[in-house]
């Protein structure tokens, strides 16, 4: 299949370009001609059967609500701690641990999801 979208690797990377196409979603003229990602899973869409293509955008759906709740977590851990994990560790190197285990579990979902979808669009 003949795509145009690069294929990231770096997690931050992803987020920011995931977060640029949907803030810039209502002007289809990016400044930068980066491809979207969702444009490219649309323009493969004949060429994907119809699972594919429903497994792809059900994965891009999947990945913005992983980047909301990662952006939102990193905000405000405390705001989702309801199980107390935070609140009842022992000391401030426990908390960050817990902190930063839950970030790298959203950021390797995230990734996981972009990747399957650079697989199928591109394979």
């Amino acid at each position: 299949m003949n795509v145009s979208v690069v294929s990231l690797q770096n997690i931050n990377d992803i987020v920011s370009q995931i977060k640029e196409e949907n803030v810039n979603k209502e002007s289809s003229d990016s400044e930068n001609n980066k491809p979207s990602l969702k444009d490219e899973i649309e323009k493969t869409k004949d060429k994907l059967t119809r699972e594919e293509y429903k497994k792809v955008n059900s994965e891009y759906e999947q990945m913005l609500d992983h980047i909301k709740k990662l952006e939102e977590y990193k905000a405000n851990p405390y705001k989702f701690d309801n199980k107390n994990f935070l609140q009842n560790a022992p000391n401030d190197q426990i908390r960050q641990k817990i902190i930063q285990t839950r970030i790298s579990h959203l950021e390797k979902e995230i990734l996981t999801f972009y990747n399957n979808i650079i697989k199928t669009i591109c394979k």
